[in-house]
């Protein structure tokens, strides 16, 4: 089928003229058509036809996917990035401004045009700036036939209405707290959370806002779809009073399934999970809080099926629902160490082996990249005192000020994306191949910058070991995320205190260089993941086939740090070996033509206007 969405994004707030008398506690003027409640405090939002979150596309594999963007918003540019899916036949519509496409200017529609596959859960975002937390997201999933789908024999439902897409949320728009704040409501942790766009804080004289109930029967087992769609640095916990959690899939990929007490997400994690609802029929809270603020979660209810339900409980705090065995627990078991209650994805195990062992897999990869995140610490004099005429981004998280680097360098958007326009990217704008012409951020302050346009060139079909590793400062998680494939991760962990950090690396590699020979046999099905998680001091390896031609971004998703420069771009192949844009694509490029001083000696100086 051609599954084709209309979607109009504008300026909107919540709680707006739609809801009527839903704050005085009217239920059916909350659920009116363009009312958005969110917690129930009002506050500018961006929207995607009046929604939050926005509209959910779910179809089947094999549909052909259209979606008409028309921009309506008054001062922003804006893209769609659909978040999991590979683009292999259309790369042009991976949605990242500058790298695969033009920024949609305000007025205008950009159509966008893929095929549906993968199957999986799936999520669509701005990917420009700070869109994607003030509103424009929302979930995608396509849907293989069950006779198709290896886990489907667990689970009697599998329905639209069970996709959840979990959000932190501002009081304000998220570009008030860019660059950050000095003086008051300095923090960047969310106000609030929201379990599809909904969510209803318990305070004395609250506005009594819809929350989102999720309606099931007795003894049938049910397919829930669970998408980070969060921002911000914070690590969600998810669970279901009474109900553990089967996890059968992460980020799309059948996993051979088990089960865990909660499930701990970060930005851009999907995690499906199956839910027996083998209770008495009751209605039982569904949580998500954040392990940076007690005081802030999200409730919404699994409703069973019958009459005069009653609450098994009443409305939990944070502290209700133990954590218990907790699924990616990067906080409580960063080491990964096997039979702890934070179960890492390196302990987690496809259903199925990759499609090419013995090229995934292989026993010497054809590449070797070592990923390092980091700050930059800037000086007050560097950054703002120095006559030097630099305006150098940055983000103040108080009371440091830094900016954000994956290999000592900080990601410059390009002028021009360079998947649809061959311009050659300026020399001076391309990052140093020179490994000490970049200073160190995170041990030097003050140290030489480089912000840049980091590209790393990978033959088509070439195998990567990439070894990501924090070897910043922060006490921050990093979800990074990769576009146009999936990772295989083979191993994570934490540095030793007290190893120097490319000594630790030298370790690492040949400890993997050693065991590769025996990989298909201890690592024969690794989990399958586009985001993967890596904690202060931690890392990851992954295995990486790079097997679909063009400029693929990799970057954190937290939101703050990707946007002042915790990215990088994987060029897979040649040009030649690109799939070119359909004709008329849009272009864009700096504009600086050139400067004649003859060039205005003909007018007429003495023609003015009266």
């Amino acid at each position: 089928m051609v599954c084709y969405f209309t979607w109009t994004i504008e300026n909107y707030a919540t709680v707006g003229p739609a809801c009527g008398d839903c704050l005085k506690g009217n239920q059916h003027h909350c659920r009116r058509k363009g009312c958005v409640t969110a917690d129930g405090f009002e506050r500018p939002i961006l929207s995607v036809n009046r929604q939050l979150p926005a509209p959910s596309v779910q179809v089947c594999k094999g549909d052909t996917i259209v979606v008409d963007v028309k921009n309506h918003m008054l001062d922003r540019e804006t893209t769609i990035h659909w978040h999991g899916v590979y683009m292999k036949a259309t790369p042009y519509m991976d949605g990242v401004p500058m790298v695969t496409q033009c920024p949609i200017p305000s007025g205008s529609t950009f159509r966008y045009k893929f095929p549906a596959t993968p199957e999986g859960t799936f999520f669509h975002h701005s990917h420009v700036g700070l869109q994607k937390m003030d509103g424009i997201e929302g979930s995608l999933v396509i849907r293989s036939p069950r006779a198709k789908d290896p886990v489907s024999p667990l689970y009697d439902y599998d329905l639209y209405s069970h996709v959840l897409i979990l959000t932190d949320w501002m009081h304000s728009m998220t570009d008030s707290k860019f660059p950050g704040r000095s003086h008051n409501d300095t923090r960047a942790k969310p106000d609030a959370l929201l379990i599809n766009g909904q969510n209803q804080v318990p305070r004395d004289n609250s506005p009594r806002v819809p929350m989102h109930f999720f309606k099931v029967q007795k003894d049938k087992k049910y397919r829930f779809r669970i998408i980070g769609g969060s921002c911000l640095a914070c690590p969600l916990i998810f669970a279901v009073e009474n109900h553990p959690l089967q996890v059968v899939a992460s980020d799309g990929t059948p996993v051979e399934p088990f089960f865990v007490d909660t499930l701990t997400m970060f930005p851009g994690d999907r995690v499906d999970v199956v839910i027996n609802c083998n209770q008495s029929n009751n209605l039982y809270w569904i949580q998500a809080k954040t392990i940076c603020d007690t005081q802030v979660t999200a409730e919404a209810v699994l409703q069973y099926q019958g009459q005069k339900l009653k609450y098994a409980s009443k409305r939990p705090n944070a502290m209700a629902f133990k954590r218990g065995k907790s699924l990616n627990a990067m906080d409580i078991n960063p080491d990964c160490k096997e039979g702890v209650d934070g179960v890492c994805w390196s302990h987690v195990n496809a259903i199925k082996a990759p499609l090419e062992p013995n090229v995934v897999l292989k026993p010497v990869p054809d590449k070797k990249f070592v990923l390092a995140v980091s700050e930059f610490f800037y000086t007050l004099d560097a950054l703002f005192w120095k006559d030097n005429d630099n305006y150098n981004r940055f983000f103040q998280a108080s009371p440091a000020i830094v900016t954000h680097l994956i290999n000592n360098r900080s990601f410059m958007v390009p002028p021009f994306p360079p998947l649809t326009q061959a311009d050659p990217i300026p020399p001076e704008m391309m990052c140093p191949t020179d490994e000490s012409k970049c200073v160190d951020g995170s041990k030097v302050q003050g140290g030489k910058l480089c912000e840049c346009v980091n590209i790393i060139q990978v033959e088509l079909g070439a195998v990567a070991e990439v070894i990501f590793i924090d070897w910043g400062s922060s006490s921050f998680l990093h979800p990074m995320h990769l576009h146009g494939t999936d990772t295989y991760i083979i191993e994570q962990g934490i540095k030793p205190k007290g190893v120097d950090n490319r000594a630790f690396v030298q370790q690492l590699q040949a400890k993997l260089a050693k065991n590769g020979e025996k990989l298909t046999a201890t690592r024969p099905k690794p989990c399958v993941k586009d985001v993967v998680t890596i904690p202060p001091g931690g890392y990851a390896v992954v295995r990486i086939h790079f097997n679909n031609p063009g400029f693929w971004m990799c970057h954190c998703h937290y939101i703050f740090h990707s946007d002042t420069g915790m990215s990088m771009i994987f060029q897979v192949g040649t040009r030649d070996q690109f799939i070119k844009p359909p004709p008329g694509f849009p272009v864009c490029n700096s504009y600086k033509p050139i400067v004649n001083p003859d060039e205005f000696k003909a007018i007429n100086w003495d023609d003015e206007p009266t």
